[in-house]
């Protein structure tokens, strides 16, 4: 049939197999060197050289010593003074005027016995009177026993003490004294003056001021701790009010 046709217009058969056969090979090829330069690229980063930054890195300032400063630390803090402390004495003790720590007997006796023996200012007030004085020997030997009152004062005394230094500092020989002016109001000094079983006849004083006194009143001695323990308790007593440097009124025992 195709003899028939007329020259210019025959057919020629194309083979389409072989042209997809060329189209799918060059797909592949394609993929292939994609593939390659994926795994090529990692490999020629890590050969490369690296870029170093030119910029150096700030550096760090120069450490500074602390400036001295005198305030910033507190002074040391004081060796605690010998003798019992506030907590060792308690709140009963806060009122009395106590003695209790040793000294030298002989200074004691030349300080005060020479006192005693100089001449003495004395014009007694008939308004100022000393109507009781009432004394406690808180040592553990005299617990009060079926008296309430005494339990009562032995148990205030030592109120608050725990330890065994806190109980012997409050060991002791106490003195209330209660006095009384009925004239005027004035300032007045009070003097407890007192001897001690082992001090033989060395005389120890003890003063307390009493500004502003009208009507009753009431002054506090007592020997306690150390002096208690070397001396004893007080045997004989002299219990005066001063105003200004006369005596005004006074009361001892009876063996003064």
């Amino acid at each position: 049939m195709a003899k028939l046709l007329p020259a210019f217009i025959r057919f020629q058969m194309i083979d389409r197999r072989r042209a997809a056969l060329l189209v799918c090979t060059m797909r592949w090829m394609a993929l292939l060197v994609l593939t390659a330069s994926i795994a090529v690229q990692p490999a020629l980063a890590q050969n490369a050289p690296v870029q170093k930054s030119s910029k150096t890195p700030t550096a760090l300032p120069k450490p500074v010593a602390e400036p001295e400063n005198s305030n910033t630390y507190e002074s040391p803090v004081a060796p605690t003074p010998m003798g019992p402390t506030a907590a060792d004495r308690g709140p009963a003790q806060k009122y009395f005027v106590l003695a209790s720590e040793t000294d030298d007997l002989a200074k004691t006796q030349v300080a005060d016995n020479k006192f005693i023996l100089a001449p003495q200012k004395m014009a007694l007030d008939k308004r100022i009177t000393v109507p009781l004085i009432h004394d406690v020997q808180n040592d553990g030997t005299n617990s009060g026993g079926d008296n309430t009152v005494l339990k009562y004062e032995v148990t205030y005394l030592n109120w608050g003490a725990v330890t065994d230094e806190q109980l012997q500092a409050r060991r002791g020989h106490y003195f209330t004294i209660t006095w009384k002016n009925a004239g005027p109001k004035a300032d007045f000094t009070t003097r407890f003056q007192y001897r001690e079983v082992r001090s033989k006849e060395i005389v120890r004083t003890l003063e307390q001021k009493m500004p502003g006194v009208s009507g009753a009143a009431r002054s506090y001695f007592a020997v306690v701790d150390k002096a208690y323990q070397a001396y004893g308790p007080v045997v004989s007593w002299r219990f005066t009010v001063l105003k200004g440097d006369t005596i005004v009124a006074e009361a001892k025992s009876f063996i003064w």
